[in-house]
């Protein structure tokens, strides 16, 4: 990576609005994923339902991004395993989470043990994902522009921000039904 590469990655990580973003997004996706672990919500997260849903969604999100980022079939070939596997490992991470969270009692019922451990947890997580993210930032770096990975930025962020602005949509739908 070239030095004006380099310094224009530095300023890209380091720029407070976009780790305030990253972390935005990392919170939506705990905050659905959150929902998924609440009574009365068993079949979100499970079945041919909750899949399908799954892979429309990610099917959305790869349309979504290949159009912001404008990308070159070349760059494309390069750029989606990189992606795909940066994915993977923030599921991983996610689940690994949830099924820890879920052994743990609500955290006002916790003792002073299982608090120091649930914050423990939560460092951890935010540590990891920034670290999973630097990692997956410098290996697209050697496959499309930093220009590219800024828009790649954006374009997670809106395509998140969509997502729950559809969510809080289907809620609002959800509870008028509930009343009448």
């Amino acid at each position: 990576m070239g030095l004006k590469a380099a310094i224009c990655f530095h300023t890209l990580i380091n720029n407070t609005t976009t780790m305030q973003n990253f972390f935005i997004a990392i919170i939506a996706l705990l905050i659905t994923s959150g929902l998924a672990a609440q009574p009365g919500r068993s079949d979100f997260r499970s079945g041919p339902q909750m899949q399908e849903r799954k892979e429309a969604i990610e099917a959305r999100k790869v349309a979504y991004i290949t159009k912001k980022l404008d990308l070159t079939p070349a760059e494309a070939q390069l750029f989606w395993p990189i992606y795909n596997a940066y994915n993977r490992e923030v599921d991983e991470l996610s689940e690994l989470i949830r099924t820890k969270r879920a052994e743990m009692p609500p955290v006002s019922e916790m003792d002073e043990a299982q608090a120091a451990e649930f914050v423990e947890d939560e460092v951890y997580r935010f540590e990891k994902a920034a670290e999973l993210r630097r990692e997956y930032t410098e290996k697209m770096l050697e496959v499309i522009s930093v220009e590219k990975v800024a828009l790649l930025f954006e374009a997670e962020r809106s395509f998140n921000r969509m997502l729950f602005r559809e969510a809080q949509r289907r809620h609002r739908m959800d509870s008028r039904r509930g009343q009448e």
